[in-house]
């Protein structure tokens, strides 16, 4: 038949698509289609919506009703007119978030008709085509931003150069990166939608975002300078876009702990009301239009109290506290405190294991070795071969194979996770505790790891070392967020503990410096063990929270739920308390079953009372035990990782093979090579190549990444340029994909018994020697005995 792409009557029903009421043929008219094509993709999230193989952003007509986009009433054909229409391309995105509104593929800023209605912009009554007149609409271009902060000029200085280009855009003497208002538009960086005066929303530009980026550094910098006042010269009254609520998140002031909507809490924050001049300059604080000295609640009453009645050297040490020191713990230390012995039993320990442990280390290293051999050998040359780190962020290299086990927490902002881990370590109430509270600790990555005398590492040390290395590739943004800690601790000589940020649900979008989601499944790749830590009281998910639960697909059986502070729980309600967790929790996991879950209150507080406290300790015991295993399964753990990058190699290899002889097949002598690669890649639903990759290798169409991750992959390295896997094998060597299926049906699975068979065979070892060495003894004093 005809690809539908290329077929001018879709639905065969002899009326050409172009004048079809219905092109698809569902009996549903085109003005209330869904899928307008048919294709199984819905029109908002289509790239050709009308099915003719030719993309949205290419096409004159993008409804295919006959009618040019530039003459058409409603380009994306959903019945709703232009000037009505809340998206006019039918792309899924408003138009007041959408950088091209008509679909054209050319950026509102560079178009030269932003609605596409055929009427050039200098010509258009209505240029944004919203159906407001320019005259009375107030974001005239419909790029979400007011026409007063519309800037005057794109060279706002005078001085010849483009302010995209500028290093001082204003002309104020200030360079970009220190200058609170760098456009000059009166308007300060935390609040300007354009930050650098180009006229493109931040939202949209590249460039703004590295400025809103340094924006933000400087609000947040603990050793930044504060803003300096001349002598006479008077501070400027703070302006309100809405009086009482500063940030327009909808929270009055008063009853709003972060007024400015930087996501610092208040109580942490050196601008609260983020006017730009830091707390101890303001004349008005909380920005309410009370001078500090007639208001009783200015935002540091309480901070001030307390400095009153410190002396002048304490003072003094406060004013000089290293950012690290913000991890570590402040406080008393309770009168009663519950044993921890049991923690030292059940996680192994004591030095009468110490034996039994270095054997089985011995047999682990001899394993460990032959991973990295089978890995050289078999899963290398085609991750080469075919550039697997390109399509990728996980990796599988020497810190992968020879590093201790992982021990993952994460979950929500005070759920407990600083506190179990003091409390494992045996680090509560000292000097190098990690900060615990009822607020949200600073957002680290705590990472705890063993040492010969305790040491506070900074995100600059840590990626340096040789286990952690791989972060350096998220860039500065992440290191700024790392924070480590070594100790000469028993536990930590067996594992590394990492704490992921506390996860805050917001009702807005909190901009982050780098990218915490593909960081949090670094750890959660290289993770053995992962507990999900909540609090009784907070058992919301959110965006974040179901985010995060869809990066651990695949890992549901190392992922464990702790419910924390059980203690706090009426007996009665613990169990409905568990279940709703359960519930929230368990649609967002892909595992058939519910998640295992410890019920517990994890520090050495006695517990509360009247708390079921034999079956709290009960779970703490259940759950310790649980956290041995990513000692006791190390290796097997290792071999899985293994094999799973092995088989993730596998298909991509497979995948770029089934592309090639596509690509060979329709190729023509003649042709243009990378027209026809480039045709293939953008649209493989026509050439049913995931369809048979499934049927011919037996291989999960779950288990592929999705066409937009190999058009991206295919964009850095062509298609044409890489060789079938046929053309891989040689006559003495042989075919590597042969030997990469071997490595993963044989060679990794064996090297399980392998090890569970020499692991036996030396603890056999021990005991016999430790029986002989005791033998000698016992005939030594039989014989003195009888004598």
């Amino acid at each position: 038949g005809i690809p539908n792409s290329q077929d001018d009557d879709i639905d065969g029903d002899g009326i050409p698509n172009d004048q079809d009421n219905d092109i698809d043929g569902d009996g549903i008219p085109n003005d209330e289609d869904d899928d307008l094509d048919g294709d199984g993709i819905p029109n908002k999230d289509d790239d050709d919506i009308d099915g003719d193989g030719v993309s949205n952003e290419d096409d004159a007509d993008i409804d295919g009703d006959g009618v040019p986009n530039e003459s058409d009433e409603d380009i994306d054909g959903d019945g709703i007119k232009n000037e009505q229409d809340d998206d006019i391309d039918g792309d899924g995105v408003a138009n007041e978030l959408d950088n091209d509104i008509d679909g054209d593929g050319e950026p509102n800023e560079a178009d030269k008709d932003i609605d596409g209605d055929g009427v050039l912009n200098h010509d258009d009554v209505d240029i944004d085509g919203d159906g407001i007149p320019n005259e009375h609409d107030h974001d005239v271009d419909g790029d979400g931003m007011p026409n007063e902060e519309e800037p005057k000029s794109l060279d706002i200085d005078g001085d010849g150069i483009p302010n995209d280009d500028d290093s001082d855009i204003d002309g104020d003497l200030k360079p970009n990166e220190v200058d609170d208002d760098m456009d000059g538009d009166g308007i300060l960086n935390v609040h300007d939608r354009d930050v650098d005066g180009d006229g493109v929303p931040n939202i949209h530009d590249e460039d703004s975002l590295e400025a809103e980026e340094l924006a933000s550094r400087q609000k947040r910098d603990v050793g930044a300078e504060p803003v300096s006042v001349e002598a006479g010269e008077e501070q400027e009254e703070p302006s309100q876009e809405k009086p009482g609520d500063i940030d327009g998140d909808g929270i009055p002031d008063h009853e709003d702990d972060d007024k400015d909507g930087d996501g610092v809490p208040d109580h942490k924050d050196d601008d609260i009301d983020g006017d730009g001049i830091p707390n101890e300059q303001d004349t008005d604080r909380d920005g309410d239009g009370i001078p500090n000295e007639h208001d009783d609640d200015d935002g540091e009453e309480h901070e001030e109290k307390e400095d009153d009645s410190k002396p002048e050297d304490e003072t003094k040490t406060e004013d000089d506290t290293k950012p690290e020191d913000e991890l570590l713990w402040e406080g008393e230390i309770p009168a009663q405190l519950r044993s921890r012995d049991h923690i030292t039993e059940l996680l192994q320990l004591n030095a009468e294991f110490n034996a039994r442990e270095k054997a089985v280390d011995n047999v682990a290293e001899i394993i460990l070795r032959d991973i990295k051999r089978i890995y050289e050998s078999a899963i290398k040359p085609l991750e080469t071969l075919y550039k697997y780190r390109d399509l990728s962020n996980r990796h599988f290299s020497d810190p992968e194979i020879f590093s201790k086990p992982l021990v993952l927490f994460m979950g929500p902002w005070s759920g407990g996770k600083s506190t179990i881990i003091n409390y494992l370590t045996g680090n509560e109430y000292t000097p190098n505790s990690l900060r615990s509270g009822a607020e949200p600790s600073p957002a680290y990555f705590n990472i705890l790891t063993w040492g010969n005398e305790t040491e506070v590492l900074d995100g600059t040390q840590l990626a340096a070392d040789y286990t952690f290395s791989g972060l350096q590739k998220f860039g500065e943004g992440l290191e700024e967020r790392l924070r480590g800690l070594k100790m000469p601790n028993k536990l930590l000589e067996k594992v590394n503990i990492v704490e992921i940020p506390g996860i805050l649900e917001v009702r807005k979008q909190v901009s982050r410096l780098f990218p915490f989601n593909d960081a949090c499944q670094w750890f959660i790749d290289r993770a053995d063990i992962i507990f999900l830590v909540y609090d009784p009281a907070k058992l919301d998910v959110g965006p974040e929270t179901e985010a995060i639960l869809d990066q651990l697909k695949g890992r549901e059986y190392q992922t464990r739920i702790i419910l924390n502070k059980a203690d706090t729980v009426k007996p009665e309600e613990l169990l409905r308390v568990q279940s709703a967790l359960i519930w929230n929790i368990s649609p967002l996991m892909s595992s058939a079953q519910p998640p295992l879950v410890y019920t517990s209150s994890l520090w050495s507080h006695p517990y509360q009372e009247g708390a079921p406290a034999r079956l709290l300790l009960a779970q703490e015991r259940a759950f310790l035990r649980d956290l041995r295993t990513a000692v006791d399964k190390r290796i097997e753990h290792k071999i899985a990782s293994a094999r799973r990058f092995a088989v993730r190699v596998r298909n991509h290899a497979k995948m770029v093979d089934c592309y090639l002889n596509t690509y060979y097949n329709h190729k023509t002598l003649f042709g243009n090579k990378k027209r026809i690669a480039d045709e293939i890649i953008n649209h493989p639903q026509n050439y049913h190549i995931y369809e048979g990759l499934s049927t011919l290798t037996n291989i999960s169409r779950y288990d592929l990444p999705d066409p937009e991750v190999y058009r991206d992959f295919f964009r850095l390295n062509p298609l044409y340029e890489f060789k079938k896997l046929s053309e891989t094998c040689t006559y003495f060597r042989g075919c590597p994909i042969t030997k990469l299926d071997v490595a993963i049906a044989y060679d990794l699975p064996e090297l399980a018994g392998k090890y569970k068979k020499m692991a036996e065979s030396a603890l056999a070892n021990i005991e016999s020697k430790g029986a002989a060495d005791a033998e000698p003894v016992g005939k030594d004093s039989g014989k003195s005995t009888k004598s």
